[in-house]
């Protein structure tokens, strides 16, 4: 909004020449760019001009109106020849004496000159001054014409207003379903088509928009803006910027809102900051417990719980329902506002103190792929522990059987033949020399008893030797036939063991059958 004001310098001067019975002649616009200069401030009448470096314009009044005889109209028409400027502040002076009269206080507003391609704006400025007898003491007696009012002051107000009255229904962001939703597919994020509020401004997504993530954590800015030419329709122009911090900021006179409708980790996952719907409904999501009733007649706390029979339910907060840390499982890979995924990541504990109680490294757990367990004694909160099985000790053997006596197979070889070899002519030893020995003597008569021939002795004698001979036996080449016969044989193995070689099995780690859930952890 702006603010106006009749100086007192302007009051004292108009005396001094109402005295002397010259007229009051304000002839001259000054326009400057002051720092830190807001807007909604009431002027102070003492106010003189600002220093000169602030000064960016300076022009005469282009023509002079009377309203009424207590009104006056002062205009200044800045063309497309004018610029390029930015403005907050405007004075209406007598340029002879430097009385400064009166005072404007505004939005910055850029001033454009058409250059080089650039279409420039063209600009009016009109100040109605009321006093008493201001006809009479300025001279001014032409109508002021309805070209000279300036409106842009008044639409920009109407168009404040209107920010305003949607930053009441929606807050300072509200979207709609997944519009703005930021996601990815492989390695690529995007921008999900649809609508939202950012400061009262809306602003709309055609089509889904590709994004640029060079560098982790990071946040995806909407950031919107009310801009337009003098003779252009005005709309809400709006952007997408990947940054790790952004705030509202003003370019080329343009005032820009900013908001973060996501965070991206250092691992590439994405946390949905965008509030959803109006106040009304953000206010619903978030409360914990809501019971439709008629309270049109309750007004204390206690008939209100009454009537709703909500018990003590109705007095805690969502930290006593759930305390900010607890981790939840969750069903889907976007966690809803104000939730994050337990991955190991890092956060701001000035920014999350309640977090940070239940964390007081300031980072959250990496709960993927792991179980929770309860503590034992001895061990540390939110310490970690590998898997593995709990020591035990294995005992395999083979049962002992006795298998008898088993017999082999019966099979008949058949008559087999013996090699055949030639053993030749083989001689015996020369042997069988022998004598005889005879009796002899006595009356020996050859024809009778004896001999028949008379001896005059008697005793034995040995006859000659004689007898001794060899012989040559003819073996010759021959064979011999041996005769197997179908047989079996008889084999005891006894009773006895073995021993056994367990092979290895199972998964890579130990586990039971499960269901995978991400686990998630409110942040505030």
């Amino acid at each position: 909004m702006s603010q106006t004001a009749i100086t007192l310098a302007f009051e004292n001067w108009k005396a001094q020449q109402g005295a002397t019975g010259e007229p009051v002649l304000l002839d001259e616009f000054v326009f400057a760019s002051v720092p830190d200069l807001n807007p909604d401030t009431p002027v102070d009448r003492n106010e003189a001009l600002p220093p000169t470096a602030q000064i960016v314009h300076r022009q005469s009044v282009t023509r002079t109106g009377v309203v009424n005889e207590n009104g006056v109209v002062y205009s200044v028409v800045l063309g497309a020849d004018v610029g390029d400027f930015s403005f907050n502040w405007i004075g209406l002076l007598n340029k002879a004496s430097g009385t400064l009269a009166m005072i404007v206080h505004a939005p910055s507003q850029q001033k454009l000159k058409t250059k080089e391609g650039q279409q420039g704006n063209v600009l009016t400025r009109s100040f109605l001054m009321e006093y008493n007898g201001a006809q009479t003491e300025t001279g001014i007696n032409t109508p002021a014409e309805t070209w000279q009012i300036d409106f842009t002051a008044r639409m920009a107000g109407m168009d404040e207003r209107q920010r305003l009255e949607n930053m009441d229904i929606y807050g300072a962001a509200a979207f709609f379903g997944n519009g703005y939703l930021v996601a990815k597919t492989g390695n690529q994020f995007f921008v999900t088509k649809g609508t939202g509020y950012v400061a009262g401004l809306r602003a709309s997504l055609a089509a889904n928009q590709n994004i640029t993530v060079t560098t982790k954590p990071v946040k995806v800015w909407l950031d919107v803006c009310w801009t337009g030419t003098l003779t252009s329709v005005w709309n809400v122009q709006s952007k997408i910027t990947v940054a790790a911090n952004l705030a509202d900021y003003v370019q080329n006179g343009v005032q820009h809102y900013v908001f973060a409708v996501a965070s991206i980790d250092v691992d590439g996952y994405i946390t949905d900051l965008r509030p959803k719907g109006s106040l009304g409904e953000q206010q619903a999501s978030s409360d914990f417990l809501r019971k439709d009733a008629n309270l049109a007649d309750v007004n204390d706390k206690v008939k209100a719980r009454k009537s709703l029979d909500l018990g003590e339910l109705a007095v805690l907060s969502r930290s006593d329902v759930l305390p900010v840390g607890v981790p939840l499982p969750w069903s889907t890979d976007i966690p809803p506002a104000g939730w994050a995924i337990m991955q190991g990541q890092s956060f701001d504990k000035a920014a999350y103190p309640l977090l940070a109680i239940a964390y007081p490294s300031g980072v959250i757990p990496d709960a993927r792929g792991q179980t929770i367990k309860g503590k034992p004694d001895g061990r540390a909160v939110l310490s970690y522990e590998d898997d593995g099985n709990k020591s035990h000790a294995h005992t395999a053997s083979a049962s002992s059987t006795d298998l008898g006596t088993k017999p082999t197979s019966s099979f008949d070889y058949g008559t087999k033949t013996a090699s055949t070899f030639d053993y030749g002519t083989k001689t015996t030893n020369t042997t069988g020399a022998h004598t005889h020995t005879i009796g002899y003597g006595g009356n020996v008569q050859s024809g009778g008893s004896d001999w028949g021939v008379p001896r005059s002795d008697q005793g034995r004698a040995a006859t000659s030797s004689a007898g001794n001979h060899a012989h040559t036996v003819a073996i010759g080449a021959h064979n011999h036939t041996v005769g197997i016969g179908a047989h079996s044989h008889t084999v005891a193995i006894g009773a006895h063991s073995h021993t056994i070689t367990v092979a290895a099995s199972g998964n890579a780690e130990t586990t039971v059958k499960n269901i995978a859930f991400n686990y998630i952890v409110r942040l505030a």
